[in-house]
């Protein structure tokens, strides 16, 4: 599997804060910046996970642009992984905004809102999230079109 990797990410370094959603009320909420597929990896080892048949177990990575700041150098950016519930809470989501996909520039906000009963002994129950998408607006000033509207096209 050959992964792709944006040259000015690369350059500049793309390394964020993991958006973290610890306790009940926890929210992560801001701009999307970037977006991408990302085989999901073992916490402990780092190896890629597989689903039993051998195919690749996928998470959505999203960068958001958020007002958090937790010390002097935190610019902010935090990165939230999507899989699982929290999947299903960002795509309602979406389609409450009326839209197909998520946009770069769209308003992503994420809460941890409980923790669902445990579906096997031993086991911590899946926490699950609410979800809130506003997607990218694109402003047009009057301003904006009034050198269009002084120039001559022919």
């Amino acid at each position: 599997m050959t992964n792709q990797i944006d040259p000015n990410a690369f350059l500049m370094g793309s390394s964020s804060r993991s958006a973290k959603f610890e306790a009940e009320g926890d929210v992560a909420v801001g701009y999307i910046t970037h977006y991408e597929m990302r085989q999901q990896t073992d916490i402990k080892t780092g190896a890629p996970k597989t689903w039993d048949d051998g195919n690749p177990m996928m998470q959505l990575v999203v960068t958001i642009d958020t007002e958090t700041r937790e010390d002097e150098d935190d610019d902010g950016v935090r990165t939230v992984y999507i899989k699982g519930q929290m999947q299903k809470a960002v795509s309602d989501a979406v389609r409450k905004a009326g839209e197909h996909g998520l946009g770069i520039g769209g308003k992503l906000g994420i809460k941890y809102v409980s923790t669902a009963a445990p579906k096997q002994r031993g086991f911590n129950g899946a926490k699950q999230y609410s979800a809130k998408y506003e997607p990218p607006t694109v402003g047009v000033d009057d301003s904006d079109f009034e050198s269009v509207e002084s120039a001559d096209p022919f």
